[in-house]
């Protein structure tokens, strides 16, 4: 039943009607949909609908995140990398990728790799890209980007 939101607010906004589609968003997010909370932090995020403003889309993504949304947890480390918050930015990928998220072990590796909100570490790093390339819950693009910086840093330890 909560769902029905989530699909009125899509069909709203795929056909331009983008207050509407907040307002269908927000009824669901009151019924603690995840997926409307994340949709509406990301109508914040982007001012679609909506004035932009981050913190009320931060304060969607993080009561996303209480039902496990994996887009959440995304979103709320892009916000924090956004604000140069480079540590908050890690461990919020890798609560997405704890959860399962392909394509935040490919961020986690970056951060690993760049020492960005953590200490730099390879060896973690090529066990996260593994991790990345071998996931069922990850994009082409991500699947992608993993094997080419495996590539890269195998190439890189063969030199």
């Amino acid at each position: 039943m909560v769902h029905i939101w989530l699909e009125k607010g899509d069909a709203a906004e795929d056909a331009g009607h983008f207050e509407s589609a907040r307002i269908f968003f927000e009824r669901g997010a009151a019924l603690g949909d995840g997926m409307c909370w994340s949709r509406l932090g990301l109508m914040h995020d982007n001012g679609v609908g909506c004035q932009v403003d981050k913190a009320m889309a931060m304060h969607c993504y993080k009561q996303a995140w209480k039902t496990r949304d994996l887009c959440a947890a995304n979103n709320i480390a892009v916000l924090y990398r956004e604000a140069g918050k480079r540590r908050l930015m890690f461990r919020w990928f890798g609560k997405a990728a704890t959860e399962g998220d392909g394509d935040a072990l490919v961020e986690v590796a970056k951060c690993l790799i760049g020492g960005l909100g953590v200490r730099r570490d390879l060896s973690a790093a090529m066990r996260s890209l593994a991790a990345a390339k071998e996931s069922e819950n990850i994009t082409p693009a991500g699947r992608e980007e993993a094997e080419l910086l495996l590539a890269d840093r195998q190439a890189g330890q063969a030199a």
